[in-house]
């Protein structure tokens, strides 16, 4: 799992999100986290300079938090806590904001030759089963494996 910085001041918030993360798995850090979670706009804004960062955000909170994230901000944390979504976003948040590679693009043919190969695999080489699954017919299936 990651490692998340809490920059919240309400300490009973603070022990509770620590507690919820704890058993999630993560580890919580002062310093060299992969997460931060703020309490304030201005502190994720400014956390969210140097990886990802969630805000705190009651009903009221949400303009604020909309514009935090058009300002850098990977998104926010709901009060109240509900079950389960303070892992969620924080997992998204460590994966959202890891460097990501870039697809391989392929001309449309080798995707289609590559999804019939799949199939195929799937289905045993069962060519009516494939052509079943793939929305064509035997012969068309045949004049596409064919081809390659």
């Amino acid at each position: 799992m990651g490692r998340v910085r809490l920059q919240i001041d309400d300490p009973a918030l603070r022990v509770t999100l620590a507690a919820i993360l704890r058993n999630g798995g993560h580890e919580i850090a002062d310093t060299d986290a992969d997460v931060v979670i703020a309490g304030q706009a201005e502190e994720a804004i400014e956390a969210a300079r140097n990886g990802p960062a969630l805000l705190i955000a009651t009903a009221g909170d949400i303009p604020e938090a909309v514009r935090a994230m058009r300002q850098g901000v990977y998104g926010y944390i709901f009060l109240p806590l509900q079950p389960g979504e303070t892992d969620i976003m924080v997992q998204r948040a460590i994966s959202g904001g890891a460097a990501k590679e870039e697809p391989e693009l392929l001309p449309l043919s080798e995707v289609e030759q590559r999804h019939i190969e799949m199939v195929l695999r799937h289905c045993r080489h069962n060519r009516s089963e494939a052509a079943r699954i793939l929305g064509i017919g035997r012969n068309t299936l045949w004049r596409k494996l064919r081809k390659s």
